[in-house]
């Protein structure tokens, strides 16, 4: 891995609208510090939605020493993804999503982008929410549909000046948001203990601590879409060991020290309305605006990376590099859509946010094993990036070892799935545990033997072509 860490400093164009979208940033406009990831990914994950999820570990039954446990556990297993995907940026300089087309081909990645698509646009959705639910115990007068179209506003505005303006918010954000939510913390433990069932030690069913842990997995692994769009500006000279680091401890600390704040606040004051209401009730008024203000960080990563993941699709048929135009309109289209999802599914918050996090499992685990099996142990990392932006390339059209194991892995997940829609037959025999997600792991295994079998990828020149067609 590479030692020297750069001290560049961006450009005079980065006081301005970021004018690249999914085209490979060149070596002259790289520049950053390894540190700006740790406050940047600190500033994402220290923030209310996150307090809610540490909220749900409760109410699925665990108490508080369990529910520490499976948070921890879970942001680990995730970390474990997460931090080798976000290196993959200052060694490409591309978007994550744009360097799948290395495992799925240039038209065949059109499935992967779909899929970031509802994944950004069900996550905006379910953050403005929460959002509004905060600003609407402040201000009672102002409805929560007002709420999150005033929300919306700052949401537009960082996302259309992108990537420098989305490390200098977080930079802000990051000690305002740590004192806060250690302040929270400190007074809820002022409060008392919680009591009942959440103050026991009696580890809970498995089924119940396999969900509680699942959860906290999606929730790290679903920064891996995004990871790279966030380190693709930073010189490759840069020390992979430190980026590493700061990626995953700027998720994984404020990830626990959040989900925890929530649990503590759900056995503490379990018949508050929303663990919001208990927030407010323990800390005081002060802190709704503040809960409010931490999502906006990352309401913005969530559109920035949608915007990406349809500017990916359009250029299937259209020849798209460096354009502000499809930023921006990229950038509307999905905090219009999700804007309008929130608005459409508030009334039923809770039951919406917990299926959409079940099904990101199903997809966003697969696709993670395909990616890293491919950067790690068949190319090493060695990419023809130029191809990346051509169907004539050598990542043309499909490649059907990613797409197959893909969607046999997707499968394979079916009979382990435990839905409020859905339960899959073979749920029972394992006591009603859903281990889907793990199952979903099995798609690296299955991509590399067919990486080998049918294009010899770990050996010669055709399988560095891919197998495409």
């Amino acid at each position: 891995m590479n030692t020297r860490e750069t001290t560049s400093r961006p450009g005079r164009g980065s006081a301005r609208v970021e004018v690249r979208s999914i085209d490979q940033v060149p070596l002259a406009e790289r520049h950053g510090r390894v540190r700006d990831q740790f406050t940047l990914w600190f500033g994402l994950n220290a923030n209310i939605f996150v307090v809610v999820l540490g909220g749900v570990t409760v109410f699925l039954g665990l108490n508080l020493l369990w529910a520490g446990i499976s948070i921890v556990v879970g942001t680990l297993i995730g970390l474990a993804l997460v931090g080798f995907h976000a290196i993959q940026g200052p060694k490409l300089g591309v978007p994550q999503m744009i360097q799948s087309r290395g495992q799925f081909g240039f038209y065949g990645a059109v499935l992967i982008f779909a899929a970031s698509i509802v994944l950004d646009v069900g996550f905006l959705a379910a953050q403005l929410v929460i959002q509004a639910d905060a600003m609407n115990l402040l201000i009672g007068e102002v409805s929560i549909p007002a709420w999150i179209a005033i929300l919306v506003v700052p949401v537009v505005v960082l996302t259309v000046f992108g990537y420098d303006w989305i490390h200098r918010f977080q930079k802000i954000m990051t000690p305002i948001l740590a004192v806060t939510f250690v302040v929270v913390l400190i007074q809820a433990i002022d409060r008392g203990a919680p009591t009942g069932a959440a103050a026991g030690t009696t580890p809970p069913t498995f089924a119940a601590f396999m969900a509680a842990t699942g959860l906290f997995v999606v929730t790290v692994v679903s920064w891996a879409p995004y990871v790279s769009d966030y380190s693709r500006y930073l010189p490759p000279t840069v020390n992979l060991r430190r980026t590493f680091a700061a990626v995953t401890l700027g998720i994984g600390v404020p990830t626990v020290l959040c989900a925890f704040v929530g649990a503590y606040l759900t056995g503490l004051l379990p018949e508050a309305s929303s663990t919001v209401a208990a927030i407010a009730d323990v800390s005081g008024r002060w802190v709704l605006p503040v809960m409010a203000i931490s999502l906006i960080g990352s309401d913005v990563v969530n559109s920035y990376t949608g915007m990406l993941a349809v500017a990916g699709i359009l250029s299937c048929v259209h020849t798209i590099r460096r354009s502000v135009v499809v930023r921006v309109v990229g950038s509307l289209m999905i905090i219009g859509v999700g804007t309008a999802c929130a608005l459409w599914g508030y009334q039923a918050f809770v039951g919406n946010l917990s299926n959409f996090l079940g099904v990101l499992l199903y997809v966003l685990i697969p696709w993670s094993a395909i990616n890293l099996t491919d950067y790690y142990f068949i190319r090493r990392g060695d990419y023809d990036v130029p191809s990346f932006f051509t169907p004539a390339g050598r990542y043309r059209g499909f490649l059907w070892p990613g797409l197959i194991a893909y969607l046999l892995a997707v499968a394979a997940q079916v009979p382990f799935i435990v839905q409020t829609f859905y339960t899959g037959p073979l749920v029972a025999g394992l006591g009603g545990v859903d281990i889907s997600w793990i199952v979903g792991g099995v798609a690296g295994v299955l991509f590399y033997l067919l990486a080998l079998r049918l294009v010899g990828a770990a050996t010669g020149r055709r399988g560095n072509d891919g197998g495409g067609r």
